[in-house]
């Protein structure tokens, strides 16, 4: 009896929860399709791969005439600072991809946005809408 008592308790708190329908439309995103589409991020790229070929070429300048201990201490200079740029870039990324989603799940009135890779069938496939909104 107990048992039975437990069980209604369950789906009970499963049809008031988490099964009522609200916000029940997800979405789905095809990351790899934004990465190659979307304008921000081919720019971003692009900008990084520029800054990064900038660096290396400072880093051999400054390299220049140095001892082995001296060199090695630019080398971790300039490791330090494509290591920053790369993860300012990284975090410029997210926010744009952040807010693009954010923004379509509104829009279009959806619960969650889901990658399509973990997603076997069903969803609204709102990758261009995506890859749209990122700026």
């Amino acid at each position: 009896m107990k048992k039975v008592i437990a069980g209604l308790l369950i789906a009970g708190s499963m049809l008031t929860f988490g099964c009522s329908g609200r916000n029940a439309d997800f979405g789905t995103v095809d990351m790899q399709r934004v990465e190659n589409e979307a304008v921000f991020v081919k720019t971003t790229k692009d900008e990084v791969t520029k800054r990064m070929e900038e660096l290396q070429v400072e880093m051999e300048k400054a390299m220049e005439g140095k001892s082995v201990e001296e060199q090695q201490k630019v080398m971790g200079e300039y490791s330090a600072k494509a290591q920053l740029l790369q993860s300012e870039a990284q975090n410029k990324l997210k926010s744009s991809l952040d807010s693009a989603l954010h923004q379509v799940a509104k829009e279009k009135g959806l619960g969650a946005i889901l990658h399509k890779e973990a997603v076997p069938q069903g969803g609204t496939d709102v990758t261009q809408a995506v890859i749209d909104k990122m700026k």
